[in-house]
């Protein structure tokens, strides 16, 4: 097809036939009267509702955010005080604080192991704050028949002996509740750390085979080890050793 044909063939608005836009008239008077007739399509005006449904809704989402809010808490709190825990247990000792030169162990002769842990009075303690005196350490558990059987001596072996020489008792993975049921029925004062993880007791050897105890001098080192229960024997020895 040529390009006057293609012109021919095209109709601009303003060559509409007549009869054309009469069409075009007509249609659009028969569309208005059918749009008349059909029901109003437009979106009505939203109404809002307030009845026991929504009151109940509400109510519902106000107790769910208290509920977190308050689980959000409780989980800082727990976070919190697990951190704390976690830095007690087995430290390293400053080399300024050994005199042995060696690594520090459970032997006679040797640094003994240094150890930071919580008290049964809430407080806590390092092994190093009892510098400058004797520390007698003292292994011990609350099922343990033969510790059960030395801690009367060795509570009047404490009151008897002078400041220079410090009793600890290192309670062996239980509860403050069960350590402190013990230190009560035995009437006990010398001071009791809690090994909850047993990171201490293994750090000196030390499993099931209670009571062990630990001869420490004041400048940190071992003196003597004693396996079994120590009878009022063996304390007082020790007591003379001591205040000689």
């Amino acid at each position: 097809m040529n390009s006057q044909g293609a012109r021919r063939g095209t109709l601009s608005p303003g060559l509409v036939p007549s009869r054309a836009r009469q069409g075009a008239r007509g249609a659009l008077a028969v569309a208005t009267v059918i749009d008349k007739n059909l029901p109003d399509e437009r979106p009505q005006q939203r109404r809002e509702y307030s009845g026991p449904g929504l009151t109940f809704g509400v109510a519902a989402l106000v107790i769910g955010v208290v509920g977190f809010a308050i689980w959000f808490l409780e989980i800082r709190g727990s976070s919190s005080g697990s951190k704390g825990e976690a830095s007690l247990g087995v430290e390293t000792l400053l080399d300024s604080l050994n005199p042995t030169g060696a690594a520090p162990a459970a032997e006679v002769g040797r640094a003994a192991p240094t150890f930071k842990l919580r008290f049964l009075d809430g407080s806590i303690a390092e092994l190093t704050d009892f510098r400058g005196h004797y520390v007698l350490l003292n292994f011990w558990a609350s099922w343990c028949g033969p510790c059960r059987g030395e801690t009367p001596a060795l509570q009047a072996f404490f009151l008897k002996q002078s400041p220079a020489l410090v009793v600890v008792g290192v309670n062996q993975q239980e509860t403050p509740e069960m350590a402190l049921e013990f230190t009560k029925a035995f009437t006990v004062t010398y001071p009791i750390a809690l090994d909850r993880d047993g990171q201490v007791s293994s750090a000196y050897r030390v499993s099931t085979g209670l009571p062990v105890s630990f001869l420490i001098d004041p400048s940190g080192v071992i003196q003597r080890i004693h396996l079994g229960a120590l009878t009022p024997e063996d304390l007082a020895v020790l007591g003379r050793e001591l205040s000689r």
